[in-house]
């Protein structure tokens, strides 16, 4: 049994609208940024199955305000989960069988709990009246509701379904305690402790008690007591004190009962409390395993016909990175996912770091954020291209690499290294911080960055794309133009505005023909040079002619020369004095360069084709990365904004625009 949905409505941050998660994995990540909704979500789920008063009890400010709401009267909230049902599940199957539903003929049964809350203003109590009624609702989505829909769900079986909640600050201590509410008494209260066990331990007890009484200051003590007390009353039922152990009290020892380490390195174990806070809070996590672990060991022993504990267990889990080396959170996460796996359990995680989610499946990440003007929370789901596609893989392991994309106010996407060096000089330059600012750089390379834009479109998270136009490489020039907009169009940008032109809207075949527009004279140049510039309206940047690198080299090419060493760089024959080999160099040049023996670079003039010949040398030959380090650090910010291309210009103040700082109309 697993909930396979959550609906929030009027709860928090929640509006009446309210979020529908469909959940499909037994391990689900809830992430977003600091006050986003996710706590809150876990927080409905333990209004629901929650075991303590605290947890279940609804108050006023549970209920969404919006904020331009005025003054009302009464206020209604819903929380809703959906739990499906595996065929080997009999008992869970027997206990909810009359109150399950199923979508279609032949589906799956799953049945519906909701939690319904309302608030009434009053006179008499400043927080108003608060009424909550849980229900079994008895129809499938998509079905009519009649008040008759509505069955009350009584107590037994909402105690079926258990959830442990793991806060984000962890102090094992208290769940070391043998009270009520602990881990530890709810892991010990599993034992049955046996009529032999009970006489061994009153035996034991005696035993004891004979001990302390052997000692002459233990009877002293005694003795004093006793005196005293005989002085004060004189009611024969109350006669003798007796100092000692009391035989029949088992459990008042299991409050003694204490954890702790050896070896330790001192002269003494070591405690609960003498670790430090990632252990601490890794011990914590550990007691919840182990709870689960015991459950479902005597679940396997007892008697098949007899329910022994929960049917459903939600480990929710809140900031499991807390304190805890990167190193060690491998653990945990595996830990995590191996509970999951229990047929009995499932587990939910919140956190706004990525080094979780990165250890966490794409499919099972669930975005929360917060409108920037209703402040209510949205959720998003990752959305993967099909298995089957080329696609997939490279999107996950995109997702998995860079999954500070989920965090970030705006991404920018580059082609590679070279943009990510860049941006972070440029940031310094333009006084705009990326950590501050929330910006993430993605260097996710040119192919399949449709579905990035995919991925954060789903999200919406605002996105940069910086890429090179590569004029004369293979599917350079107007196959990247044309790309840009095949994937703009799939998006659901307007294909007419898109394909519109001086001289009418593109047919299919003529925006299919675009592969073969020359790009030979300067006046192509100017056309796709236009056609650059209409796609910076969807935020999409060339490199222009070619790449990064040689624009860069063009804007700061004594600095990049600087960077050869004394004897160094390439060999280059003398053009006045050697011109056939001068020209043989610049021609092996043009072909590495545009990476095809075919290529000539007739498009380029011969001074960028000389300009080629260091291109090889600089980034092909030594990597790009070291040298635009080394070029871009004995620059000061005076002379990259005096000397920065336009082109990066345009991208930070769209940047600034984006996040509504101070910028200059492009």
């Amino acid at each position: 049994m697993h909930i396979s949905k959550l609906i929030i409505k009027g709860f928090r941050s929640y509006d009446p609208i309210g979020v529908d998660l469909n959940i499909s994995e037994s391990l689900a990540a809830f992430i977003g940024i600091n006050s986003s909704g996710k706590s809150s979500a876990i927080d409905a789920l333990r209004k629901l199955f929650g075991n303590s008063p605290y947890e279940k009890e609804l108050v006023r400010e549970d209920f969404h305000i919006s904020p331009d709401e005025e003054a009302m009267d009464s206020k209604i909230l819903c929380i809703e989960v959906s739990l499906n049902f595996e065929e080997d599940e009999e008992d869970a199957i027997a206990h909810y069988f009359s109150h399950m539903v199923i979508d279609v003929e032949g589906g799956k049964p799953y049945i519906r709990i909701r939690l319904e809350g309302n608030w009434t203003k009053s006179d008499l109590l400043e927080s108003g009246v608060i009424e909550s009624k849980l229900y079994f609702i008895k129809v499938a989505y998509g079905e009519d509701e009649e008040e008759e829909s509505k069955v009350n769900c009584p107590n037994h079986l909402k105690s079926l379904i258990q959830i442990i909640y793991v806060p984000a600050i962890r102090n094992p201590s208290e769940q070391l305690r043998y009270s009520a509410g602990s881990i530890f008494h709810r892991v010990l209260r599993k034992i049955q402790w046996s009529e032999d066990f009970k006489d061994t331990f009153a035996d034991k007890i005696e035993e004891i008690n004979a001990m302390f009484e052997g000692i002459n200051e233990f009877k002293t003590i005694s003795k004093s007591i006793n005196t005293f007390w005989k002085k004060f009353h004189n009611d024969k039922r109350y006669e003798e004190a007796e100092l000692g152990f009391t035989s029949s009290d088992y459990e008042a020892t299991l409050k003694k009962l204490e954890v702790s380490f050896d070896p330790s390195g001192l002269h003494r174990p070591y405690k609960v409390g003498d670790l430090g806070e990632g252990y601490r809070s890794i011990f914590y996590i550990t007691l919840v395993c182990a709870l689960l672990d015991v459950e479902e060991e005597i679940r396997k022993k007892s008697d098949e016909t007899v329910t022994t504990g929960p049917l459903l267990t939600i480990l929710a889990l809140e900031e499991p990175e807390n304190h805890i080396a990167p190193q060690l959170l491998g653990r945990v996460v595996n830990n995590l996912y191996k509970i999951s796996e229990k047929q009995q359990s499932q587990v939910i995680i919140s956190s706004h770091t990525p080094s979780i989610i990165k250890r966490v499946k794409p499919e099972a990440i669930y975005h929360f954020r917060v409108h920037p003007s209703l402040y209510k929370t949205i959720v998003s789901r990752v959305k993967l291209p099909k298995k089957s596609d080329e696609a997939y893989k490279y999107v996950k392991e995109a997702v998995h690499n860079y999954p500070e994309i989920y965090f970030a106010k705006l991404v920018v996407i580059g082609e590679g290294d070279s943009e990510e060096i860049l941006f972070n000089k440029l940031s310094s330059a333009f006084n705009t911080n990326f950590d501050d600012n929330v910006i993430t750089f993605a260097p996710l390379g040119h192919r399949f960055v449709n579905h990035i834009w995919r991925l954060l479109k789903q999200l919406d998270i605002p996105y940069i794309t910086l890429l090179d136009l590569d004029i004369g490489r293979e599917g350079g020039g107007w196959g990247r133009i044309k790309y840009a907009i095949d994937q703009l169009i799939v998006l659901g940008e307007d294909k007419n505005t898109l394909l519109e032109t001086d001289g009418g809207i593109l047919s299919d075949q003529d925006f299919l023909g675009m592969l073969e527009w020359s790009l030979k004279s300067e006046e192509d140049y100017k056309n796709i040079r236009k056609w650059c510039k209409f796609l910076t309206k969807y935020n999409l940047y060339y490199s222009k002619p070619l790449d990064l690198d040689l624009l860069l080299f063009n804007y700061f090419k004594q600095s990049y020369l600087g960077t050869i060493p004394t004897n160094g760089g390439p060999r280059i024959p003398d053009k006045e004095t050697d011109t056939e080999n001068f020209n043989l160099k610049v021609y092996t040049a043009v072909k590495a360069t545009l990476k095809s023996e075919k290529a000539i670079g007739e498009f380029y003039s011969e001074s960028q084709k000389e300009q080629m010949i260091y291109y090889n040398y600089l980034f092909l030959g030594r990597g790009k990365p070291s040298t635009h380090i080394q070029a871009l650090a004995s620059l000061d910010n005076e002379e990259i904004l005096n000397n920065m291309p336009p082109l990066f210009k345009s991208i930070f103040n769209k940047i600034l625009k984006i996040l509504e700082l101070p910028h200059e109309d492009n």
